[in-house]
């Protein structure tokens, strides 16, 4: 007895005795045995994929244990009958030679076979498996099962030469949901294109059972387009042809002669490839009772008219043919969405699929964050498909087109059962029409009834935005409301990974920078981004022209394959440029653009004693989460106040800047409106934003203008009172432990006209004073950061130019100073070259053509453009600039602070 397994023979010559092979007699008669199974996925070994062939898609069954072999009496590739929730099916057992599991996944460790997903689809084991084990019982295959004659003088032969006997009838017919997926393919364009892709399908013989669902390629190719009369180039697998291309033809070189080429071509390049669902109807043989036979090219096949039935994931499906086909590890295709919330709508639509219960589910999120994605992998996981139609579609001009549109809707989605009928873009309704809120709900109400109404009932989805935009009457139809965040950034770096998987990224991208960087940005932006980087590495690529005489476009295309990922790759400054221009390119109804600021400690003069303060509320939940993981409340909110111009938003962007936070500006005013309710809105959004981007400090400047103290009826509609009453409540939201990471600072000048209960413990409970620098050494310090970046004059003495200040200059003051300073030093320099060129043109009167200031500064070195600044420009903007605060409002300011300090302590 021979093996054709060389690990099996291996394996068994080392561990096992030399009759343990008289098992297969009794094969048939051994006990079934549980063991613990897993659906393949991409994240599988490779090899179990590899190891099977394609017509192996629907009856593969891999393990890596011996003893498995042993403990069922068969060999490799024997046909052993699974049973799962009271189905059998035949399936192929393979030994693979490495572990079928991540070993890394402890989850997934225990598994002792992997199927294939067309044969879990079979057995009714949902794909969504992959990311868990399923219990199922295995068993030798009987000949009875397999069609075949009992012969006791067989009874010794090897199983795995046991084929299911062939099929004499055969009828199948495609799933109608993967007939009007697939009836704009070029290939069913054709006469009889179906009929070859069948006919291609079965050259191989398939081992099937009544019921079973298969997958038919339909390969769109270069020879697809051919007209059929030319049968030259009709041939299907045609060998590869070698064709001299002439040297007349070939790209000449300078200093090279052009030769001629001798190229490979190939037979076909696929263009597109689609997979089409068929189930088989009936099965005839010469055995009634037979579990399985085998269709070949020799079976009478018959198609029958589209079927209703539940159809498999096409990607899961196609990325298992593909890898079997390669014969090799290919990049994970599922899209990482949040786990969590997908489990949740799992969960709520699981139950829909065993009994007639209504079920119905209002999505909400902003745009681009994943929504429809999200429908259509619970889909998946279902293992039915989804009937998507916008809303906008069911609208008409009056009731009775509105309820004939979302029937015709209703009776398609029945003619699809088991599926999910999805309604995208609710809800186009005129605001303040109880007519029309009333109407639609009504609908909606007996469209939820009618769905129920079936054998499956089909769950209803509806998405929109913001679920509060939603009127009363249509809201209270849906059963379940869920809501999608924009992902934080572990979500966002490991989606960029995902994406970026199949592009050439320069060594200098750090997709962890790029993650910190898009903070608040959706699933959709971020694939936005990374395409207009590519299109940014593109242009560069085309439209460099540093050395175009040594390197053209030409040399890029014929660069050998080694350069190439170090030439056409996407740069972190394409990265950069991506994502600056989708900020600036953003929405002017999105209110506040989260950025980290480019703002150092060196900018901000003095104030040291305010930035310990500040650095102990925000720094120390960051660092320390611990402290705060028992339900300690953590103080999240400053509110600066003092005099203008003190730098109260200067310190707020320094702070983001140094601890590495996201900085989300608002300025009062910008969330009011006057509609009724949009600037309590306004508000939410607002908030909602900043938790997507945490770790993010949230800055209200102006702060008095938008939460002043309530009841004192300034406006007529009471609108200033409810703003202040939805601020309040989404402070308290932020309290509650440390793992929000949204720290809110406020700044006002007139702490007094504040809502009393904003300052109580638990809002903004550190009050912090920025006031004037009144000693000299503050002051130098402020001007100092402020003429960081100046070329001083050797004169210049910036101590001496603060002698001369007064004693109420605010930071403000001090910019003013500086630019005033700035500002004279420039005048004076175009004045100095101007000067210099009447001089030159002076000297070369007869010259043909005369010097330009933009030649002069051609000619200019570096250290002669500088612009220096001295002591004369310092006492010239001294004499300009005026004190912003006078001596009485200081003191209202001090008097301000004593009161608050007061409280506080």
């Amino acid at each position: 007895m021979s093996f054709n397994c060389p690990f099996l023979l291996a394996y068994h010559r080392r561990h096992s005795p030399p009759m343990w092979l008289s098992s297969f007699a009794s094969a048939a008669d051994a006990e079934p045995l549980a063991v613990r199974a897993r659906v393949w996925s991409d994240r599988s070994c490779s090899s179990v994929a590899s190891c099977s062939a394609l017509d192996d898609a629907l009856t593969l069954v891999a393990t890596s244990d011996v003893t498995l072999l042993r403990r069922l009496r068969v060999v490799h590739d024997s046909f052993v009958t699974l049973q799962f929730q009271g189905r059998s099916h035949v399936g192929r057992l393979r030994l693979v030679p490495e572990p079928i599991v991540d070993s890394s996944d402890d989850a997934d460790a225990d598994a002792d076979v992997t199927l294939s997903p067309l044969l879990a689809f079979n057995l009714g084991i949902p794909l969504h498996s992959s990311s868990a084990t399923v219990q199922l019982s295995v068993r030798a295959a009987s000949p009875q099962e397999l069609g075949l004659p009992v012969q006791p003088s067989t009874a010794f032969r090897r199983k795995q030469q046991e084929q299911p006997a062939p099929a004499s009838y055969a009828m199948i017919a495609p799933l109608l949901v993967s007939s009007l997926s697939c009836r704009q393919h070029a290939l069913l364009q054709q006469r009889d294109g179906l009929l070859d892709a069948i006919r291609a399908h079965f050259a191989a013989a398939k081992v099937l059972q009544v019921g079973d669902v298969f997958a038919v390629e339909l390969r769109e190719t270069t020879q697809s387009h051919v007209p059929k009369e030319n049968e030259r180039y009709r041939e299907k697998y045609a060998p590869y042809k070698c064709v001299e291309v002439p040297a007349a033809c070939m790209l000449q070189r300078e200093g090279e002669a052009a030769q001629s080429v001798t190229e490979l071509m190939p037979p076909t390049l696929d263009l597109d490839t689609s997979l089409m669902f068929f189930r088989v109807e009936k099965l005839d043989g010469d055995n009634k009772d037979a579990l399985a036979l085998t269709v070949s090219d020799a079976t009478e096949l018959m198609q029958g008219s589209s079927t209703s039935a539940p159809s498999p994931d096409e990607a899961t499906i196609k990325h298992f043919m593909m890898q079997s086909r390669h014969r090799g590890a290919l990049a994970p295709f599922d899209s990482p969405l949040p786990s969590t919330t997908q489990q949740k709508l799992y969960e709520v639509l699981y139950p829909a699929q065993l009994c007639e219960i209504p079920v119905s589910v209002l999505l909400s999120g902003a745009r681009g964050v994943g929504k429809r994605t999200l429908v259509h992998q619970v889909a998946k996981q279902l293992g039915v498909v989804t009937v998507e139609v916008p809303f906008t579609e069911l609208t008409g001009q009056s009731e009775l087109h509105l309820l004939e549109n979302v029937r015709d809707q209703v009776s398609k989605a029945q003619a699809l059962s088991p599926c999910l009928l999805y309604i995208s873009h609710l809800f186009p309704v005129e605001k303040d029409n109880e007519e029309a809120e009333l109407r639609i709900g009504a609908v909606l109400s007996e469209c939820i009834r009618s769905l129920s109404q079936n054998q499956h009932s089909i769950p209803l989805i509806a998405c929109v935005e913001d679920a509060n935009e939603v009127p009363k009457f249509i809201r209270q139809c849906f059963l379940y409301e869920m809501h999608l965040e924009a992902p934080d950034q572990p979500k966002r770096l490991e989606f960029l990974k995902h994406m970026s998987a199949s592009i050439a990224l320069s060594e200098d991208v750090d997709l962890e920078e790029v993650a910190q960087l898009t903070a608040g940005r959706t699933y959709g932006e971020l694939s936005a981004m990374l395409a207009d980087a590519g299109s940014h590495a593109i242009e560069r690529i085309l439209g460099d022209e540093t050395d175009t005489s040594e390197q053209s476009f030409e040399d890029l295309v014929f660069a050998d394959s080694d350069d190439l990922p170090h030439q056409c790759s996407v740069s972190a400054k394409d990265m950069e440029e991506a994502a600056k221009n989708q900020q600036a390119q953003a929405s002017s109804a999105n209110i506040g653009n989260a950025s980290i600021p480019n703002v150092k400690w060196t900018d901000v003069g003095g104030l040291e004693d305010v930035k310990d303060e500040i650095l102990d509320v925000v720094q120390l939940p960051i660092k320390h989460p611990e402290l705060f993981a028992s339900g300690v409340r953590q103080r999240s909110g400053i509110l600066l106040y003092g005099p203008p111009g003190t730098g109260k938003t200067l310190l707020a962007k320094a702070i983001a800047t140094e601890c590495n936070l996201n900085f989300l500006s608002v300025k009062g005013p910008e969330l009011l409106n006057m509609y009724i309710g949009e600037s309590e809105k306004n508000v939410r959004q607002v908030f909602a934003k900043a938790r997507s981007c945490r770790p993010c400090i949230l800055f209200f400047d102006e702060l008095d203008s938008l939460a002043p103290m309530r009841g004192r009826g300034s406006d007529s509609g009471g609108v200033m009172d409810r703003v202040v009453s939805q601020l309040l409540t989404e402070i308290d939201g932020l309290s509650g432990g440390g793992n929000d990471q949204v720290f809110v600072i406020g700044a006002t000048n007139r702490p007094d006209l504040l809502e009393s209960g904003l300052l109580r413990p638990g809002r903004f409970d550190r009050l912090l004073y920025l006031g004037i620098c009144n000693e000299r050494s503050a002051q130098l310090k402020v001007l100092k950061a402020q003429t960081r970046k100046f070329t001083l004059a050797e004169d210049a003495n910036l101590e001496a130019v603060i002698e001369h200040c007064p004693t109420n200059f605010t930071g403000a003051d001090f910019y003013a100073l500086s630019s005033s300073a700035l500002a004279a030093a420039l005048k004076d320099r175009v004045e100095a070259l101007d000067q210099q060129l009447d001089v030159i043109n002076a000297e070369d009167c007869y010259s043909s053509s005369p010097m330009t200031i933009r030649l002069l500064l051609n000619r200019l070195s570096p250290e002669e453009l500088r612009v220096p600044v001295s002591q004369e420009h310092f006492m010239t903007a001294l004499s300009q600039v005026v004190p912003s605060v006078s001596p009485a409002e200081i003191q209202h300011y001090e008097n301000l602070k004593k009161q608050y300090s007061s409280r506080q302590a």
